[in-house]
């Protein structure tokens, strides 16, 4: 009889077991632990997290003044209909571009589905993208900032609303050589020549320059009555996080959420050193603007075989600037260029004589600063890095290496790990996955 209670008991216990491993399903991550194959299967085929409202989309433009050039701030916004509500704060996610974007990728994917900014917006969060200065195309009829009826190889930034037509070839030199990078082996720089507008709009448009802008376009979409009530998350995805993690120096958040996460200059710094290499500092891309053509997506999508996939999303794509500039030297700490870059802006005609006040050491470190990271305004906050296992450019390695550099300045930090996710949210899918994973970590308390 004791045994046959036994066997019963086990059953019923493995039976327990079982079905309460059924209910909790997928679950956030250990620090540093991966999200498996079968967890991401799990979350794409289920509906943990369904729709529950609408939003609505509002383009904001705000013109302001740094260093004597006027440039033009975009910012897009989506506001729920029902906002979701925790600890009686609106969650509210503030996206800053990667790289070659123009915020428009956080509203629609390359396949034409919804982007994240879509995704987070119908659970009742907001979404704020933070566009860099010089990525919207003001030219675009529709409105969007599309860059789509301006020729990839005539492609150069445009700071301000005011521009009605397109730079000429005479505002610019091209220049083809063989990159030393794997993602432009074949690469086509363009610079402005001195003496032109498109010139001293660039000159003006310094890594404080773009945080500036940031700060401006955040304020005036999320006045401090509606930060006060709210929860604010940064998201820098890409080369974003290079320009959201000193953002926090004149706007501060509640917390960092991550994919794909740039980090500062300094963290990008040591990296490279960690890996034998010293030569950052010396890197000359003063003024540079690098076309980002095929050869550059090819890098990110070798997973993808079907070709006919790519040249669909690459047509896609072309309604994005597809071109970097000043943004490398700020993220990968090139301080020979941005030492340049200050000294040729102190000394331009046009610079106001305000900037002088206190003096060339001060005018420097302006220059310099967005490189660092926060150090007083990081202290309480919680940051979640997340990255996919074969991200091409932020592998665990690097994120293991950025965070040595990172975490002292931060309230907590923590790492998850998605099985086989690559660098780009080129899919609705891998929206789903990140999205319902971050929902899950907010819900778990990590960021009260």
């Amino acid at each position: 009889m004791k045994n046959k209670f036994f066997i019963i008991f086990g059953v019923f216990f493995v039976f327990i077991t079982l079905t309460s491993t059924a209910v909790r399903a997928w679950d956030i991550p250990p620090d540093k632990g991966t999200v498996s194959k079968e967890e991401i299967s799990e979350i794409v085929s289920g509906d943990e997290y369904p729709e529950t409202t609408t939003y609505t989309k509002n383009i904001y433009y705000l013109d302001f003044i740094s260093y004597g050039i006027k440039f033009t701030q975009v910012v897009i916004r989506l506001t729920p209909k029902e906002p979701h509500i925790r600890n009686n704060q609106k969650l509210v996610v503030v996206g800053a571009e990667p790289g070659s974007e123009y915020g428009m990728d956080f509203l629609e994917t390359v396949e034409r589905k919804e982007g994240m900014g879509v995704w987070l917006a119908k659970r009742g969060i907001t979404f704020i993208a933070l566009t860099r200065v010089g990525r919207w195309n003001f030219l675009d009829d529709a409105g969007n900032g599309s860059w789509k009826n301006i020729p990839l190889e005539e492609r150069m930034p445009i700071f301000n609303r005011d521009q009605k037509s397109n730079w000429s070839p005479d505002d610019y030199t091209v220049q083809k050589l063989k990159s030393a990078t794997t993602t432009a082996p074949r690469a086509v720089y363009r610079f402005p020549k001195e003496g032109t507008e498109l010139y001293n709009q660039m000159l003006a448009a310094n890594p404080r320059t773009l945080i500036m802008g940031y700060k401006y376009g955040l304020e005036l979409v999320l006045p401090s009555e509606e930060r006060d009530q709210s929860l604010v998350l940064f998201w820098g995805m890409s080369t974003g996080g290079a320009f959201l993690w000193p953002l926090a120096k004149h706007y501060e958040p509640d917390g960092y959420l991550g994919y794909g996460t740039s980090s500062t200059g300094l963290a990008y710094l040591y990296k490279e050193a960690a890996r034998g290499k010293f030569g950052n500092p010396y890197t000359k891309s003063f003024l540079r603007v690098r076309q980002r053509g095929t050869e550059d997506l090819d890098f990110y999508t070798r997973h993808i075989k079907d070709q006919t996939i790519k040249d669909a999303w690459w047509e896609n794509i072309l309604r994005s600037p597809r071109f970097k500039s000043v943004e490398d030297p700020e993220m990968m700490f090139h301080t020979g260029t941005l030492s340049e870059m200050a000294v040729k802006l102190w000394i331009a005609d046009f610079l106001p004589i305000e900037y002088k006040k206190n003096g060339f050491a001060k005018f420097m470190k302006d220059i310099m600063e967005p490189s660092f990271p926060p150090t007083e305004e990081l202290r309480d906050v919680p940051v979640l890095e997340m990255n996919g296992t074969l991200d091409e450019v932020l592998p665990p390695k690097v994120v293991d290496q950025q965070r040595e550099i990172m975490e002292p300045y931060c309230g907590k930090y923590r790492v998850a790990r998605i099985q086989d996710f690559h660098h780009y949210l080129f899919t609705q899918d891998m929206n789903k996955v990140v999205g319902s994973l971050w929902l899950k970590f907010i819900e778990s308390g990590y960021f009260d």
